[in-house]
Parts: C-alpha cells; sequence; structure tokens
C-alpha cells in the first residue's frame, strides 16, 4: 500500500464508519473520533500481512491497518460515563465491531489454488530471508508437486501464479531470487 492508497483507505474506511454510525443513531464526530484516534492507516512495511492456507486460502493485509480496541473501548467507556445513555455504549460498541470487520474484509485477498500450492512450498523451503533462485523454482516445485502427489499445475500456470503472487506483494523477486513477504500460517492439502 502505497501513500496515496493509504490515504485513499482512510477516507473510505472514515466514509463507511460516518454512514454506520448515522444508522446506529450515532453522531458522524463519534466515527470520526473512531477513526482519527484509534486506527492507523501505514504503507507497506517488509512483510506487511499473513496468508492463512487452508479450504479458503486468503492474504491479509492487515499491518496496513492498526485498530487500538483496548483505548477505543475504554473511550466508549468514558462516552458511557458522561453521557450514561446505556444505547449509546451498545451502538459505540456496534460501531466499533463493524470497524474491525470492515477492516478484515478489505484487507482480504483471496488466494487460488496453485497459489496456496507455491506459497506453502516457498514456505516450506523458508524463502523469507534465503529465497529461492528463480531458475531453479519450477524444477524443485515439480519435484516438492510429485512428492506429495499433488497436481503440478505446469509452467505457465507457475508464471501466471507468480506474477500475480508478485503483483499482490506476497513474494519479492530481487536479484534473480524469489522470497516470501507476508507469514504463512496453516497448510494445504491435495
Amino acid at each position: 500500500m502505497t501513500l496515496q492508497e493509504a490515504l485513499k483507505y482512510d477516507n473510505l474506511l472514515k466514509h463507511n464508519l460516518m454512514e454506520k454510525a448515522a444508522t446506529l443513531n450515532l453522531s458522524e464526530e463519534t466515527a470520526s473520533q473512531i477513526m482519527d484516534q484509534h486506527v492507523l492507516v501505514i504503507p507497506d512495511d517488509a512483510r506487511s500481512g499473513m496468508i492463512f492456507l487452508g479450504n479458503e486460502s486468503a492474504s491479509y493485509k492487515l499491518g496496513n491497518v492498526r485498530l487500538n480496541l483496548k483505548n477505543a473501548v475504554v473511550a466508549g467507556l468514558e462516552l458511557f460515563a458522561a453521557i450514561s445513555i446505556p444505547d449509546t455504549f451498545w451502538n459505540y460498541l456496534q460501531l466499533l465491531i463493524s470497524a474491525a470487520f470492515f477492516i478484515q474484509k478489505s484487507t482480504k485477498q483471496e488466494v487460488e489454488k496453485e497459489e496456496a500450492y507455491i506459497l506453502y512450498f516457498l514456505h516450506q523451503q523458508d524463502c523469507y530471508k534465503v529465497g529461492i533462485k528463480e531458475n531453479d523454482f519450477e524444477h524443485r516445485f515439480e519435484m516438492w508437486c510429485q512428492g506429495r502427489q499433488l497436481e503440478y499445475p505446469g509452467k505457465m500456470n507457475c508464471e501466471k501464479a507468480i506474477k500475480h503472487l508478485y503483483k499482490n506483494k506476497m513474494i519479492d523477486i530481487e536479484a534473480e531470487m524469489i522470497y516470501l513477504k507476508e507469514q504463512v500460517i496453516g497448510h494445504v492439502t491435495s
């Protein structure tokens, strides 16, 4: 996420929270305060997310958005104590939960089956710092698939998957070496 993308996302999240605040009978100012005081949207760092492998493999770029839920709940309790209207606290809490769900939903990127296999292979090869040579990747990946009785997707599909993973910043390619940029959690099965 570039600086411009981070600013655009910050505005989108603020707009969605303001709409949700209106449906919960809270002021737009409340939503704006949550965004300004408890949500931080930042550009990419070196390893900006996590990839969860399994039945519904996906990458979450959670490193770009941070919601300080503890401080936000404390602020909600202070609001409740100040105005003593029980519904206001619960509406505020619903708004916080909506923010968390919106952040989760908007930072999720689906991972295709072939891409999940490649990510799991790279994870098992510990390609976070060491990497793997591009010209060795195809052969070693094919052998890995055969050893696990997985269907090898073929050279064209592998190249397409690598390009997609690179475009979505799940892997990096530097000096003809492939590196994992995100922490892989879970595993794949045939």
